[in-house]
């Protein structure tokens, strides 16, 4: 979030932490890597070469670990997917946000897109 913001206080409010602890936990992760990834200055923030490349492969693990996650909601019954519908003229007047809040309230937990 810092590598998108490039401001640690935006970034923070976006992950609903203080700005210290996202501060602290940056300044780990690079001691961990012995390698900066944002030069910092007082009026601005930018991510180092080394930051970008980083920056590119943290993307990866958090689309992996989303796909990970949502392998195995069949197995905890959280419904998870698209949910598509039609109908038919003849089947009569549907109220579709009804359905939709039907299927919300029998499966809270629905990570469903219902685009």
């Amino acid at each position: 979030m810092v590598a998108d913001e490039l401001n640690f206080t935006r970034a923070a409010g976006r992950l609903h932490v203080v700005q210290s602890a996202l501060s602290t936990s940056i300044a780990k992760l690079e001691r961990e890597l012995g390698i900066a990834l944002f030069d910092r200055t007082r009026q601005q923030i930018r991510l180092t070469p080394a930051g970008e490349r980083f920056r590119i492969h943290a993307r990866e693990v958090r689309r992996s670990v989303r796909a990970a996650v949502g392998s195995v909601d069949e197995f905890r019954g959280t419904l998870s997917g698209t949910v598509e519908f039609g109908s038919l003229i003849s089947f009569g007047p549907m109220d579709v946000a009804h359905a939709l809040g039907d299927l919300h309230r029998l499966h809270p937990t629905c990570a469903c897109d219902f685009g």
